[in-house]
């Protein structure tokens, strides 16, 4: 370092900050919300963690400068949050045998005009109708009277509010023989669950829509005091990891083998995915392909919505997101998965 031009030394001062950053992304989704305090912050921006390491490896690798092994190490260490970046191949098996299972927060079918445009309900309902997924989780659902989901036989809804009752849907091709939910205290989120029969086969799916940040232009943060929007993020993120716990422990009495799907409200570098994905297989990881963003907002593109299955009992044959169905700021996302033989 003692031989490094003055503007190198600079750069590799912030190389040695951008890579704690990263080993910070590492140790954070071991770690509660309430152990890791600001740490948190970090399953936020690790995309942009991620990018700032690699423009350091490349410049260090451009002038042969044995530095490269700072951010090389560092992004090795992160290879398990890598993959849930990034997919390079994907499955796409041409004619999958399983069930279909789509997620899809559909933002109170634009209640409030977000999107300039009229007849959003409508047009969710015709895509939805068209869609026809075998199993359909909705978040942010309302009643409407222009819209239609009689094409289902079987659902569940579960609906909180006072002014404006919303909530959870799961609609199903397949009988639901038992159906239940998880009472989130003190909030309008919460996790509905549902037993359904495929054949000979019965699986329990939970539809989750964890805590809220209720934010709706993010870009009116830059304005405001960084250490109280820290806070307030911090706290969005305890209680999320307090419904995570609720929800692991319901989890943990299933008879069935369980997929758990919904809006997280969180990424997958945070401590609430790491705790939920044990013993589960992410659709995107197993068999989807590019960038995994499922909200986006203008320079903030994240993949907070999931669909996680059982690893000892299923199968992902088929993921995508699909990021051409614009009614709403959340992309459904859609899985096909099929029960592994006994």
């Amino acid at each position: 370092m003692k031989n490094l031009p003055i503007r190198q030394k600079i750069i590799l001062i912030l190389n040695f900050v951008g890579a704690i950053l990263l080993l910070a992304s590492f140790i954070n989704v071991y770690l509660p919300p309430t152990w890791g305090s600001f740490l948190s912050l970090l399953s936020l921006v690790f995309p942009f963690v991620v990018l700032i390491n690699l423009l350091f490896l490349i410049y260090w690798l451009i002038h042969l400068k044995k530095y490269f092994l700072i951010s090389g190490l560092f992004l090795l260490l992160n290879y398990n949050n890598l993959q849930a970046l990034f997919q390079w191949s994907g499955k796409h098996p041409v004619d999958p045998d399983g069930f279909t299972i789509m997620s899809y927060n559909i933002r109170l079918f634009n209640t409030y005009k977000w999107i300039q445009k009229k007849g959003i309900d409508v047009d969710i309902s015709n895509y939805l109708k068209d869609a026809f997924p075998d199993i359909l989780l909705l978040q942010e659902f309302k009643s409407d009277r222009r819209t239609d989901f009689m094409q289902y036989k079987y659902k569940h809804i579960v609906l909180k509010g006072r002014k404006h009752k919303a909530g959870l849907t799961i609609f199903s091709r397949y009988k639901i023989i038992n159906k239940g939910d998880l009472k989130f205290a003190k909030t309008s989120n919460n996790a509905i669950w549902a037993d359904i029969k495929i054949g000979k086969d019965t699986l329990r799916i939970y539809n989750i829509h964890f805590q809220s940040f209720k934010i709706v232009n993010p870009e009116n943060l830059v304005g405001q005091n960084k250490l109280k929007v820290g806070h307030k993020f911090l706290n969005v993120f305890e209680k999320q990891y307090e419904q995570a716990l609720i929800l692991n422990k319901h989890i943990s009495t299933s008879p069935y083998p369980v997929v758990v799907a919904g809006d997280f409200n969180n990424t997958a570098f945070s401590a609430l995915y790491h705790l939920l994905k044990a013993n589960k297989d992410d659709a995107f990881i197993e068999a989807g392909q590019g960038f995994g963003f499922t909200w986006e907002y203008k320079w903030l593109p994240l993949r907070i919505d999931f669909i996680l299955s059982d690893t000892q009992n299923f199968e992902i044959l088929k993921f995508e997101t699909l990021r051409h169905i614009r009614f709403s700021d959340h992309f459904p996302i859609e899985a096909i998965i099929q029960f592994k033989a006994s």
